[in-house]
């Protein structure tokens, strides 16, 4: 194990790349914001994505066997910049709408971004902070998850986990399609489906601005919020007794918003779909907290990245690849648009250890790759 100390703190030189690991170190308020925050996706470079975390879903699906993505989808998903890019912070999926020969028909694209592989988590909280566009009618944007053994084992024998999605035909009919969030379990029992799912409808609209979707996930059951309003519960402590062993392994997190499908009861005519277009899902960021249960795993981060605190010294460890150049960045405030060099370092393959000895109080600390 390398030690090393410093006193240097120059300004970041460029942009910050390969996410490794976040440590939220500060005392706050909320049962979410009193745990460490293991992994976080702050999509604060400039105008990409972290491709060692993030791959893309890309087609209508007959690719992979589903056409319509198995839910009588009309969208392509793509990747163009037209669709998915970052901007000031966020992450913002565009579905777009073309009309096509000057007739009734209609094409449509947006993205569907996944860590599959990438960044896996088997228990924890995760938080998003989201804004959704008009939904009315026929956009169905979702923050979700599957199993990561999805490519081996199929669906719905991966199990998959819905923290939010909003779009539904009911909502619709109702005329409450902006206020109405759903939240639903999938998984195989008895060489079959199962699913369980509620929703919860707001006072008010919740398009044009951000939310914070919560899902908590342990051992014990799964629940989820928005803005800490609880909107559903499955148990999960006995799986054995509804064949849910789905929900007791690694799972992916999904981005994605679709346009008609079974889900918002429009499946026939694309001349259906009224939502305005161009139509953004903006993500300010995703972070995954410690629960007491929570396992890391994947190819991307290489964490998780632990803190020991003694007095205002501060000792971080983190695991390294041989060769690699990394970024040990703090910053004192989240909502900050820039992070702060502490060190550089070259992996040598071993887990490092780096010594901040004037560790601020409430200091934030990431690795990433400088590569």
């Amino acid at each position: 194990m390398t030690a090393l100390s410093f006193s240097d703190r120059p300004s970041i030189p460029r942009p910050l790349r390969s996410l490794v690991a976040l440590l939220f170190v500060s005392a706050a308020v909320g049962s979410a914001q009193a745990q460490t925050v293991l992994w976080s996706e702050e999509f604060d470079s400039p105008s990409t994505l972290d491709c060692s975390v993030w791959s893309f879903d890309i087609g209508d699906g007959c690719a992979e066997g589903i056409c319509g993505w198995g839910n009588a989808e009309f969208q392509d998903y793509t990747r163009d910049p037209a669709n998915v890019r970052v901007e000031n912070g966020q992450l913002i999926i565009t579905a777009q709408r073309e009309q096509i020969g000057g007739g009734p028909s209609y094409a449509f694209t947006s993205a569907r971004l996944k860590t599959e592989n990438r960044m896996t988590f088997q228990y924890g909280t995760v938080e998003a902070r989201i804004q959704l566009p008009d939904l009315a009618d026929g956009l169905w944007p979702a923050f979700w998850t599957l199993g990561n053994n999805i490519s081996t084992v199929g669906w719905p024998d991966c199990g998959e986990i819905d923290i939010f999605e909003m779009g539904n035909a009911g909502a619709i009919a109702e005329g409450v399609v902006n206020r109405r969030v759903g939240s639903t379990a999938h998984w195989e029992s008895g060489d079959g489906y199962a699913g369980y799912g509620l929703s919860y409808t707001a006072p008010s609209d919740l398009n044009d601005t951000f939310h914070i979707y919560r899902m908590e996930w342990t051992p014990s059951a799964i629940s989820t919020y928005i803005d800490g309003i609880w909107i559903w519960t499955i148990g999960i402590s006995n799986p054995s007794s509804f064949d849910g062993e789905e929900f007791h392994a690694p799972h992916f997190l999904l981005l994605n918003m679709a346009v008609g499908g079974n889900y918002t009861g429009i499946v026939d005519d694309e001349a259906d779909i009224s939502a305005p277009f161009p139509a953004e899902y903006r993500v300010d960021w995703i972070r995954i907290y410690d629960n007491g249960h929570t396992i890391l795993g994947g190819t991307g981060p290489r964490g998780p990245l632990s803190l020991d605190r003694a007095g205002n010294d501060v000792e971080l460890q983190f695991a390294t690849d041989v060769g690699i150049s990394y970024d040990i960045v703090y910053k004192t405030n989240l909502s900050d648009s820039t992070w702060t060099v502490l060190q550089t370092v070259v992996g040598d393959g071993s887990v490092m250890s780096v010594f901040d000895p004037i560790g601020a109080p409430g200091a934030y600390y990431r690795v990433v790759s400088a590569d």
